[in-house]
């Protein structure tokens, strides 16, 4: 009986160490498997909302949330130039671009459309009150796995204070 009971107490070790890494690989994926992704169904005003609603709550539902969805949202393109993920994050808290982490306030403008390109200009308030306009510039991507899909190519500081249309 004894011998027994230990065999089952050895079955039932190794097929809780054999489900271990399997759940921490899964907590280690569910992170992005939860975050807003690409879809050819976003129209470029989606995926800027999309970015900058992610940044205004940037810890939730883990820290840097917010930052990661803005990554998961960049082009290839922008990707080759701001990547990896680190690298990007370290970018965006920089003083340039740092305003729009936990901002307090956005507003948008309208979207213009040229061709596979779309502009957007977005008004932040900072948490501090600070105010910059930033613009966004999208593409819709031609080929590979994001084919179909507007993702963000670039964005820069326009101006403090109010959106003036046109800028671009």
């Amino acid at each position: 009986m004894k011998s027994i009971r230990s065999f089952s107490v050895s079955l039932l070790l190794l097929a809780m160490l054999a489900v271990l890494p399997a759940r921490a690989a899964i907590s280690e994926q569910a992170p992005s498997a939860i975050l807003p992704q690409p879809s050819t169904q976003q129209q470029p005003e989606d995926v800027v909302r999309i970015v900058i609603e992610a940044l205004a709550r940037n810890d939730e539902p883990f820290t840097d949330a917010g930052i990661a969805t803005t990554f998961a949202f960049a082009s290839p393109a922008n990707k080759v130039n701001t990547g990896p993920l680190e690298r990007f994050a370290q970018m965006v808290r920089n003083p340039t671009y740092g305003i729009m982490i936990d901002h307090v306030e956005h507003e948008f403008s309208e979207v213009v459309r040229t061709g596979n390109r779309a502009y957007q200009m977005v008004r932040i308030v900072g948490a501090g009150g600070a105010e910059v306009v930033y613009a966004f510039r999208l593409s819709l991507q031609q080929g590979g796995e994001f084919e179909g899909m507007w993702m963000t190519d670039a964005v820069w500081p326009v101006a403090g204070g109010e959106i003036r249309e046109p800028a671009f």
